[in-house]
């Protein structure tokens, strides 16, 4: 007589499996939808950004972050500066908060605190092409914007920020008029110099 089959372990096995598909399927949308939903950030750049464009990379230790979304120019009527607002899409998981913080931006504001920055780095020095590198920078000074709407993380200048902002301080008049009356003293010297010359030839 063939042996029936126990429909208990049946529908264990069914009910198991069925669990199991749904936690995949759970999983798959949860990283593929939910899990790259971005979050927005902002740097305000005090220095030219041309090389940087929509697309360019955010990366922090080498490893890419983020992209910029968008990039703008904002004019203060007060004193006619400008400053460079530089947009960026963050991926959530750059920015997630665990049990020790109780948002993103509490993440953020200690990260920051830390010494987290944000300065120009090239990406490419054939195309010219800049990218947003994230650095830990802890003795540097925090400067934040106020109702910018969106979390923003401070700047520092680039590397060659900083060298073109030393050469602008170079007193370039007084050296070159140091330059000049040098060589003026020596032109009223080369009488003197020739004759010198002369008598040791002589």
């Amino acid at each position: 007589m063939p042996r029936q089959p126990d429909k208990r372990k049946i529908g264990i096995f069914m009910i198991t499996s069925v669990s199991i598909l749904l936690l995949i399927l759970g999983g798959l949308l949860q990283n593929k939808i939910f899990g790259h939903k971005s979050k927005e950030i902002v740097m305000f750049f005090d220095e030219s950004v041309n090389g940087l464009s929509v697309g360019s990379s955010v990366v922090f230790k080498g490893v890419k972050i983020g992209e910029v979304s968008r990039i703008e120019i904002k004019a203060n009527p007060d004193d006619l500066s400008f400053s460079i607002p530089v947009y960026a899409k963050m991926q959530s998981k750059s920015l997630n908060s665990d049990s020790l913080f109780s948002s993103p931006k509490a993440v953020l504001d200690e990260l920051i605190k830390k010494g987290l920055r944000a300065r120009l780095a090239t990406h490419s020095f054939v195309t010219g092409q800049l990218m947003v590198e994230l650095v830990m920078l802890p003795e540097t000074d925090i400067k934040l914007h106020e109702d910018v709407g969106v979390l923003e993380i401070p700047t520092v200048l680039s590397p060659i920020g900083e060298l073109s902002r030393g050469l602008q301080k170079i007193p370039l008049a007084e050296g070159f008029k140091n330059f000049t009356d040098f060589f003026g003293g020596l032109n009223k010297m080369m009488p003197e110099i020739n004759k010198v010359v002369a008598d040791i030839e002589n």
